[in-house]
Protein backbone atom coordinates (compact mmCIF):
# COMPACT_ATOMS: atom_id res chain seq x y z
CA UNK A 1 0.00 0.00 0.00
CA UNK A 2 1.44 3.32 -0.80
CA UNK A 3 0.20 7.04 -0.65
CA UNK A 4 1.72 10.26 -2.06
CA UNK A 5 1.96 13.82 -0.83
CA UNK A 6 2.02 14.86 -4.57
CA UNK A 7 5.17 16.97 -3.85
CA UNK A 8 3.65 19.50 -1.43
CA UNK A 9 -0.02 18.27 -2.37
CA UNK A 10 -2.53 18.75 -4.68
CA UNK A 11 -2.90 22.36 -5.67
CA UNK A 12 -6.78 23.33 -5.57
CA UNK A 13 -8.83 26.24 -6.96
CA UNK A 14 -12.25 26.56 -6.01
CA UNK A 15 -15.30 29.22 -6.63
CA UNK A 16 -18.74 29.16 -5.11
CA UNK A 17 -21.51 31.68 -4.44
CA UNK A 18 -21.29 33.30 -1.24
CA UNK A 19 -18.17 33.41 1.04
CA UNK A 20 -20.45 31.92 3.99
CA UNK A 21 -22.30 29.29 2.65
CA UNK A 22 -21.40 27.51 -1.37
CA UNK A 23 -17.23 29.08 -1.09
CA UNK A 24 -16.87 27.56 2.21
CA UNK A 25 -18.73 24.38 1.53
CA UNK A 26 -15.98 23.93 -1.42
CA UNK A 27 -13.12 24.95 0.72
CA UNK A 28 -14.41 21.92 3.07
CA UNK A 29 -14.48 19.65 0.83
CA UNK A 30 -11.04 20.28 -1.23
CA UNK A 31 -9.47 19.99 2.10
CA UNK A 32 -10.92 16.82 3.26
CA UNK A 33 -10.06 15.44 0.03
CA UNK A 34 -6.23 16.19 1.00
CA UNK A 35 -5.69 19.00 -1.52
CA UNK A 36 -4.08 22.12 -0.34
CA UNK A 37 -6.27 25.22 -1.01
CA UNK A 38 -4.66 28.30 -3.38
CA UNK A 39 -8.13 30.10 -3.29
CA UNK A 40 -11.53 30.12 -3.11
CA UNK A 41 -13.49 32.57 -4.91
CA UNK A 42 -17.11 33.91 -3.74
CA UNK A 43 -19.69 35.29 -6.74
CA UNK A 44 -18.98 35.96 -10.35
CA UNK A 45 -15.40 35.70 -11.37
CA UNK A 46 -13.76 38.26 -12.81
CA UNK A 47 -11.64 39.64 -15.21
CA UNK A 48 -9.04 39.53 -12.91
CA UNK A 49 -9.71 36.08 -11.09
CA UNK A 50 -9.23 34.60 -13.89
CA UNK A 51 -5.89 36.16 -14.94
CA UNK A 52 -5.16 34.73 -11.76
CA UNK A 53 -6.19 31.30 -12.02
CA UNK A 54 -4.88 31.31 -15.21
CA UNK A 55 -1.36 32.19 -13.98
CA UNK A 56 -1.73 29.89 -10.71
CA UNK A 57 -2.10 26.74 -12.78
CA UNK A 58 -4.13 24.77 -10.41
CA UNK A 59 -4.17 20.99 -10.86
CA UNK A 60 -8.07 21.07 -10.28
CA UNK A 61 -10.64 23.60 -9.72
CA UNK A 62 -13.80 22.97 -8.09
CA UNK A 63 -16.93 24.74 -9.23
CA UNK A 64 -19.73 24.93 -6.68
CA UNK A 65 -22.84 27.88 -6.09
CA UNK A 66 -26.29 27.55 -5.18
CA UNK A 67 -28.54 25.17 -3.45
CA UNK A 68 -30.19 22.68 -5.56
CA UNK A 69 -33.28 24.66 -7.51
CA UNK A 70 -31.52 27.83 -6.46
CA UNK A 71 -29.65 30.70 -8.19
CA UNK A 72 -28.08 29.24 -11.25
CA UNK A 73 -26.59 32.49 -13.00
CA UNK A 74 -23.63 32.54 -11.09
CA UNK A 75 -22.47 28.92 -11.61
CA UNK A 76 -22.98 29.15 -15.60
CA UNK A 77 -21.18 32.64 -15.16
CA UNK A 78 -18.52 30.70 -13.78
CA UNK A 79 -18.59 27.56 -16.12
CA UNK A 80 -17.82 29.55 -18.60
CA UNK A 81 -15.26 31.87 -17.54
CA UNK A 82 -13.12 28.75 -16.97
CA UNK A 83 -14.02 27.48 -20.41
CA UNK A 84 -12.29 31.26 -21.76
CA UNK A 85 -9.35 30.60 -19.47
CA UNK A 86 -8.11 27.40 -21.09
CA UNK A 87 -5.61 24.91 -19.67
CA UNK A 88 -5.61 21.26 -18.53
CA UNK A 89 -6.38 21.60 -15.51
CA UNK A 90 -9.69 19.02 -14.81
CA UNK A 91 -13.10 20.69 -13.32
CA UNK A 92 -15.23 18.69 -10.69
CA UNK A 93 -18.41 20.47 -10.82
CA UNK A 94 -20.30 20.01 -7.49
CA UNK A 95 -22.94 23.26 -7.71
CA UNK A 96 -27.11 23.19 -8.20
CA UNK A 97 -28.21 20.22 -10.29
CA UNK A 98 -30.28 22.56 -12.04
CA UNK A 99 -27.30 24.07 -13.69
CA UNK A 100 -24.79 20.89 -13.61
CA UNK A 101 -25.63 19.68 -17.31
CA UNK A 102 -25.20 22.96 -18.76
CA UNK A 103 -22.01 23.60 -16.84
CA UNK A 104 -20.67 20.23 -18.77
CA UNK A 105 -21.72 21.24 -21.85
CA UNK A 106 -19.88 24.96 -21.61
CA UNK A 107 -16.52 23.11 -20.40
CA UNK A 108 -17.09 20.54 -23.03
CA UNK A 109 -13.69 20.85 -24.11
CA UNK A 110 -12.11 20.13 -20.59
CA UNK A 111 -11.95 17.08 -18.26
CA UNK A 112 -14.93 17.43 -16.56
CA UNK A 113 -16.07 15.27 -13.17
CA UNK A 114 -20.00 15.52 -12.39
CA UNK A 115 -20.50 15.60 -8.57
CA UNK A 116 -23.82 15.79 -6.55
CA UNK A 117 -24.37 19.57 -4.96
CA UNK A 118 -21.97 19.81 -2.39
CA UNK A 119 -24.64 22.07 -0.32
CA UNK A 120 -28.00 20.91 -1.77
CA UNK A 121 -30.23 22.55 0.88
CA UNK A 122 -29.77 26.08 2.54
CA UNK A 123 -27.18 24.85 5.92
CA UNK A 124 -26.72 21.17 4.58
CA UNK A 125 -23.79 20.06 3.75
CA UNK A 126 -23.05 16.92 1.44
CA UNK A 127 -19.29 17.06 0.49
CA UNK A 128 -18.70 13.10 0.31
CA UNK A 129 -18.93 13.17 -3.03
CA UNK A 130 -17.05 15.73 -3.94
CA UNK A 131 -14.07 14.67 -1.99
CA UNK A 132 -14.26 10.74 -3.68
CA UNK A 133 -13.73 12.95 -7.35
CA UNK A 134 -11.65 14.82 -6.20
CA UNK A 135 -8.83 12.01 -4.74
CA UNK A 136 -9.44 9.72 -7.71
CA UNK A 137 -8.20 13.07 -9.98
CA UNK A 138 -5.47 13.25 -7.85
CA UNK A 139 -4.36 10.02 -7.21
CA UNK A 140 -4.52 9.70 -11.41
CA UNK A 141 -2.55 12.76 -11.94
CA UNK A 142 0.01 11.55 -9.41
CA UNK A 143 0.53 7.83 -10.39
CA UNK A 144 0.87 9.73 -14.09
CA UNK A 145 3.37 12.89 -13.05
CA UNK A 146 5.61 10.64 -10.76
CA UNK A 147 5.85 7.80 -13.29
CA UNK A 148 4.32 5.29 -10.28
CA UNK A 149 2.59 3.16 -12.92
CA UNK A 150 5.75 1.31 -13.42
CA UNK A 151 5.24 0.15 -9.46
CA UNK A 152 2.61 -2.36 -10.57
CA UNK A 153 4.47 -5.22 -9.77
CA UNK A 154 5.35 -3.87 -6.18
CA UNK A 155 2.45 -1.87 -5.06
CA UNK A 156 -1.76 -2.90 -5.11
CA UNK A 157 -1.69 0.89 -5.74
CA UNK A 158 -1.40 4.70 -4.74
CA UNK A 159 -4.13 4.28 -2.11
CA UNK A 160 -4.71 7.90 -1.20
CA UNK A 161 -3.64 11.23 -0.91
CA UNK A 162 -0.91 11.81 2.29
CA UNK A 163 -3.03 13.61 4.19
CA UNK A 164 -6.03 11.72 3.50
CA UNK A 165 -4.27 8.71 5.14
CA UNK A 166 -3.14 10.94 7.64
CA UNK A 167 -7.29 11.90 8.22
CA UNK A 168 -7.84 8.29 8.71
CA UNK A 169 -5.69 7.28 10.81
CA UNK A 170 -6.89 10.26 13.29
CA UNK A 171 -10.55 9.22 13.36
CA UNK A 172 -9.68 5.55 13.67
CA UNK A 173 -7.25 6.53 16.69
CA UNK A 174 -10.00 8.89 18.28
CA UNK A 175 -13.13 6.74 17.30
CA UNK A 176 -11.66 3.43 17.42
CA UNK A 177 -13.35 0.08 15.83
CA UNK A 178 -15.56 -2.82 16.56
CA UNK A 179 -12.94 -4.62 18.25
CA UNK A 180 -10.66 -2.19 19.74
CA UNK A 181 -12.02 1.13 21.90
CA UNK A 182 -10.69 4.95 20.72
CA UNK A 183 -8.68 7.61 23.24
CA UNK A 184 -11.65 9.95 22.37
CA UNK A 185 -11.60 13.08 21.18
CA UNK A 186 -8.29 14.96 19.41
CA UNK A 187 -6.62 17.62 18.01
CA UNK A 188 -3.06 17.11 15.73
CA UNK A 189 -0.77 19.36 14.44
CA UNK A 190 1.62 18.37 11.77
CA UNK A 191 4.26 21.26 11.96
CA UNK A 192 5.67 20.89 8.18
CA UNK A 193 8.95 22.84 6.30
CA UNK A 194 6.49 24.44 3.85
CA UNK A 195 2.98 23.91 5.39
CA UNK A 196 1.47 23.39 8.86
CA UNK A 197 -1.86 20.94 8.86
CA UNK A 198 -4.17 20.64 11.58
CA UNK A 199 -6.66 17.65 12.48
CA UNK A 200 -9.77 18.01 14.78
CA UNK A 201 -11.95 15.00 15.82
CA UNK A 202 -15.13 16.23 17.91
CA UNK A 203 -18.21 17.19 17.32
CA UNK A 204 -16.93 21.15 18.32
CA UNK A 205 -20.54 21.56 19.58
CA UNK A 206 -21.31 24.64 21.88
CA UNK A 207 -20.02 23.91 25.51
CA UNK A 208 -20.96 26.89 26.93
CA UNK A 209 -25.00 28.31 27.90
CA UNK A 210 -26.44 30.68 25.80
CA UNK A 211 -24.45 29.77 23.04
CA UNK A 212 -25.94 29.47 18.96
CA UNK A 213 -23.93 28.62 15.59
CA UNK A 214 -23.29 30.87 12.96
CA UNK A 215 -22.38 29.25 9.65
CA UNK A 216 -22.31 25.86 8.23
CA UNK A 217 -22.25 22.66 9.92
CA UNK A 218 -18.29 21.56 11.18
CA UNK A 219 -17.20 18.28 10.01
CA UNK A 220 -16.15 16.05 12.37
CA UNK A 221 -13.32 14.78 10.99
CA UNK A 222 -11.62 18.18 10.08
CA UNK A 223 -8.46 19.43 8.43
CA UNK A 224 -7.34 22.43 7.24
CA UNK A 225 -3.83 23.36 6.24
CA UNK A 226 -1.88 26.75 6.30
CA UNK A 227 0.56 27.37 3.50
CA UNK A 228 1.68 30.03 4.88
CA UNK A 229 3.43 28.59 7.85
CA UNK A 230 6.26 26.20 7.59
CA UNK A 231 9.44 25.73 9.24
CA UNK A 232 11.68 26.28 6.42
CA UNK A 233 9.93 27.31 2.78
CA UNK A 234 7.35 29.45 4.88
CA UNK A 235 9.64 30.84 7.93
CA UNK A 236 8.40 34.20 7.06
CA UNK A 237 4.99 33.81 7.51
CA UNK A 238 5.57 32.40 10.87
CA UNK A 239 7.60 35.82 11.62
CA UNK A 240 4.46 37.61 9.86
CA UNK A 241 1.86 36.20 11.91
CA UNK A 242 3.71 36.36 15.22
CA UNK A 243 5.81 39.28 14.83
CA UNK A 244 9.59 39.72 15.76
CA UNK A 245 8.98 40.52 19.50
CA UNK A 246 6.91 37.49 20.01
CA UNK A 247 9.84 35.27 18.19
CA UNK A 248 12.64 37.29 20.26
CA UNK A 249 10.81 36.62 23.90
CA UNK A 250 10.39 32.97 22.98
CA UNK A 251 13.75 32.39 21.73
CA UNK A 252 15.67 34.71 23.74
CA UNK A 253 17.39 36.46 20.77
CA UNK A 254 17.59 40.10 20.15
CA UNK A 255 14.90 40.54 17.48
CA UNK A 256 17.81 42.06 14.73
CA UNK A 257 19.08 38.81 14.98
CA UNK A 258 15.53 36.72 14.84
CA UNK A 259 15.02 38.69 11.91
CA UNK A 260 18.14 38.07 10.56
CA UNK A 261 18.40 34.34 10.91
CA UNK A 262 14.73 34.19 9.67
CA UNK A 263 16.19 35.28 6.53
CA UNK A 264 18.95 33.04 6.23
CA UNK A 265 16.84 30.04 6.69
CA UNK A 266 14.12 30.71 4.29
CA UNK A 267 17.25 31.42 1.83
CA UNK A 268 19.20 27.87 3.13
CA UNK A 269 15.99 25.83 3.51
CA UNK A 270 17.75 22.36 4.03
CA UNK A 271 19.47 24.02 7.19
CA UNK A 272 18.87 22.23 10.80
CA UNK A 273 20.20 23.58 13.86
CA UNK A 274 22.62 20.70 14.30
CA UNK A 275 24.20 21.82 18.05
CA UNK A 276 23.87 25.39 17.18
CA UNK A 277 22.70 27.01 19.94
CA UNK A 278 20.79 29.76 18.20
CA UNK A 279 19.27 27.57 15.85
CA UNK A 280 17.85 25.74 18.40
CA UNK A 281 16.32 28.60 20.34
CA UNK A 282 14.94 30.12 17.28
CA UNK A 283 13.69 26.90 15.85
CA UNK A 284 11.39 26.48 19.17
CA UNK A 285 10.24 29.71 18.93
CA UNK A 286 9.61 29.09 15.37
CA UNK A 287 7.53 25.86 15.92
CA UNK A 288 5.56 26.88 19.17
CA UNK A 289 4.33 30.37 17.06
CA UNK A 290 3.84 28.06 14.03
CA UNK A 291 1.63 25.88 16.55
CA UNK A 292 -0.28 28.50 18.13
CA UNK A 293 -1.10 30.39 14.58
CA UNK A 294 -2.43 26.95 12.79
CA UNK A 295 -4.14 25.83 15.76
CA UNK A 296 -5.78 29.25 16.39
CA UNK A 297 -6.92 29.30 12.95
CA UNK A 298 -8.88 26.03 12.93
CA UNK A 299 -10.55 25.93 15.96
CA UNK A 300 -13.85 28.30 16.07
CA UNK A 301 -14.06 31.54 17.63
CA UNK A 302 -16.78 33.04 20.18
CA UNK A 303 -18.22 36.48 20.23
CA UNK A 304 -20.44 38.17 22.81
CA UNK A 305 -24.09 39.24 21.51
CA UNK A 306 -27.27 40.70 23.26
CA UNK A 307 -30.55 39.84 22.01
CA UNK A 308 -33.97 40.68 22.77
CA UNK A 309 -35.86 37.32 24.24
CA UNK A 310 -39.52 38.76 23.41
CA UNK A 311 -40.39 41.51 21.26
CA UNK A 312 -41.91 44.04 24.03
CA UNK A 313 -38.76 43.18 26.40
CA UNK A 314 -37.02 46.28 27.26
CA UNK A 315 -33.76 44.50 28.59
CA UNK A 316 -31.42 42.89 26.36
CA UNK A 317 -30.43 39.38 27.42
CA UNK A 318 -26.61 38.14 26.79
CA UNK A 319 -25.67 35.81 24.57
CA UNK A 320 -22.64 34.32 22.46
CA UNK A 321 -22.18 33.55 19.25
CA UNK A 322 -19.95 30.74 18.02
CA UNK A 323 -18.03 30.42 15.10
CA UNK A 324 -16.53 26.98 13.57
CA UNK A 325 -15.33 23.72 16.07
CA UNK A 326 -15.51 24.74 19.80
CA UNK A 327 -12.38 22.37 21.04
CA UNK A 328 -12.21 23.71 24.51
CA UNK A 329 -12.80 20.10 25.80
CA UNK A 330 -10.89 18.01 23.41
CA UNK A 331 -8.15 16.60 26.00
CA UNK A 332 -5.86 14.71 23.88
CA UNK A 333 -3.16 16.54 21.45
CA UNK A 334 -1.09 14.70 18.97
CA UNK A 335 1.83 16.04 17.71
CA UNK A 336 4.17 15.33 14.48
CA UNK A 337 7.25 17.13 12.89
CA UNK A 338 10.82 17.12 12.88
CA UNK A 339 10.93 20.96 15.16
CA UNK A 340 8.71 18.87 18.09
CA UNK A 341 10.21 14.86 17.76
CA UNK A 342 13.88 16.02 17.83
CA UNK A 343 13.51 18.30 20.89
CA UNK A 344 13.63 17.93 24.83
CA UNK A 345 10.87 20.49 25.06
CA UNK A 346 7.78 19.14 23.08
CA UNK A 347 5.18 19.41 25.42
CA UNK A 348 6.43 22.92 26.10
CA UNK A 349 6.45 23.79 22.01
CA UNK A 350 2.84 21.82 22.17
CA UNK A 351 1.79 23.71 24.59
CA UNK A 352 1.04 26.94 22.51
CA UNK A 353 -1.79 24.45 21.07
CA UNK A 354 -3.75 24.84 24.14
CA UNK A 355 -6.41 28.22 25.36
CA UNK A 356 -4.52 31.51 26.20
CA UNK A 357 -6.77 34.11 28.26
CA UNK A 358 -4.85 36.91 26.58
CA UNK A 359 -7.03 35.10 23.66
CA UNK A 360 -10.32 34.53 25.51
CA UNK A 361 -12.45 33.97 22.47
CA UNK A 362 -10.27 31.45 20.36
CA UNK A 363 -12.03 28.02 21.23
CA UNK A 364 -8.43 26.13 21.52
CA UNK A 365 -8.27 22.93 24.28
CA UNK A 366 -8.00 23.94 27.74
CA UNK A 367 -5.90 21.42 28.77
CA UNK A 368 -4.46 17.80 27.03
CA UNK A 369 -2.17 15.61 26.86
CA UNK A 370 0.51 15.61 24.93
CA UNK A 371 1.10 12.46 22.22
CA UNK A 372 3.83 12.20 20.10
CA UNK A 373 4.35 10.39 16.29
CA UNK A 374 8.31 10.12 17.00
CA UNK A 375 8.33 7.85 14.59
CA UNK A 376 6.02 9.04 11.62
CA UNK A 377 3.47 6.31 10.98
CA UNK A 378 0.25 7.86 11.04
CA UNK A 379 -0.04 8.35 7.05
CA UNK A 380 1.32 4.27 7.46
CA UNK A 381 -1.38 3.64 10.23
CA UNK A 382 -4.07 5.24 7.94
CA UNK A 383 -3.64 2.95 4.70
CA UNK A 384 -3.23 -0.48 7.33
CA UNK A 385 -6.75 1.19 8.80
CA UNK A 386 -8.63 0.38 5.10
CA UNK A 387 -7.67 -3.48 5.68
CA UNK A 388 -6.68 -4.22 8.96
CA UNK A 389 -8.37 -1.15 11.37
CA UNK A 390 -7.56 -3.01 14.99
CA UNK A 391 -4.00 -3.62 14.01
CA UNK A 392 -3.56 -0.13 12.89
CA UNK A 393 -5.08 0.70 16.00
CA UNK A 394 -3.41 -1.18 18.41
CA UNK A 395 0.18 0.19 16.62
CA UNK A 396 -0.69 3.98 17.39
CA UNK A 397 -1.68 3.00 21.03
CA UNK A 398 1.49 1.70 21.61
CA UNK A 399 3.88 4.03 19.29
CA UNK A 400 2.22 7.56 19.85
CA UNK A 401 3.08 7.85 23.55
CA UNK A 402 2.72 10.27 25.80
CA UNK A 403 5.49 13.00 25.89
CA UNK A 404 8.15 12.25 29.00
CA UNK A 405 7.10 8.58 29.05
CA UNK A 406 8.99 5.81 28.68
CA UNK A 407 8.58 3.39 25.78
Amino acid sequence: YACSSAAGGLRMMASGLVPELTAQAARQASLGAGAKVLKTYAFQLTEDDAEEISASKPDIFLLVGGTDGGNTECILHNAQVLADIGGEFPIVIAGNRTASRQCQRILSDREVHLCENVMPKFGVLNIEPAQKAIREVFLRRIVKAKGLSKTDSLLSGILMPTPSAVMRAMELLACGCEEESGIGDLLAVDVGGATTDVYSVSEGAPTQVNTVCKGLPEPFVKRTVEGDIGMRYSVRGILDAAGPGKLSRISGLPIPRVQTLVQFLREHTDTLPNGNPELEALDRALASCAIEAAVTRHAGTMEEAYTLNQPHTKFPSHTYVQTGKDLTQVSNLVVTGGSLIHTEQTSKIASYALYDPAQPMSLRPKQARVLVDRQYILSAMGLLAASHPACALRIMKKEITVDGDPK
